[in-house]
């Protein structure tokens, strides 16, 4: 799993049209439709799976601005978090999200995955920093439970 990199970083010279965001899209579900590099355990956990699709819906909740896909993949979402993500959103024409996952530990129902992520906004402002999502896996699926740094 690592050096997973999703989304805009793979799609630099396309930004900002319809085409290059339907390619982009298209990449990353064939990148999570691979088979999964073996582990030292073998083969990988068959929650992994599950848990990429997660972080793939985050990275694009994030990309479109779309607070009810946020919502779906971080679901007790507080009134001050969904505050400061309209805020976010609002602030911004454009906002790409390439995310490396550094590391992924997954303990039943749990998962710990360390990543780093890199936002571009409005085709210029970079900003790179480490992320700790805190997953939960409940009847519905993977959530995430806490976003840290």
């Amino acid at each position: 799993m690592d050096g997973l990199v999703l989304g805009g970083a793979f799609m630099g010279s396309v930004q900002g049209d319809r085409t290059g965001a339907k390619l982009r899209w298209a990449l990353a579900a064939l990148l999570l439709l691979c088979p999964f590099r073996a582990t030292a355990e073998g083969v990988a956990k068959p929650q992994e799976d599950a848990v990429r699709r997660l972080i793939a819906t985050y990275e694009r909740a994030i990309e479109t601005k779309d607070l009810t896909l946020f919502r779906s993949v971080k679901p007790n979402l507080s009134s001050d978090e969904e505050r400061r993500l309209k805020k976010a959103f609002g602030s911004t024409k454009t906002h790409e999200v390439s995310i490396t996952v550094e590391s992924l530990d997954c303990q039943d129902k749990r998962c710990v995955v360390r990543l780093t992520r890199r936002d571009t906004l409005d085709a210029s402002i970079v900003s790179s920093f480490p992320q700790t999502l805190r997953l939960g896996q409940g009847a519905d699926g993977w959530v995430i439970e806490e976003i840290g740094r």
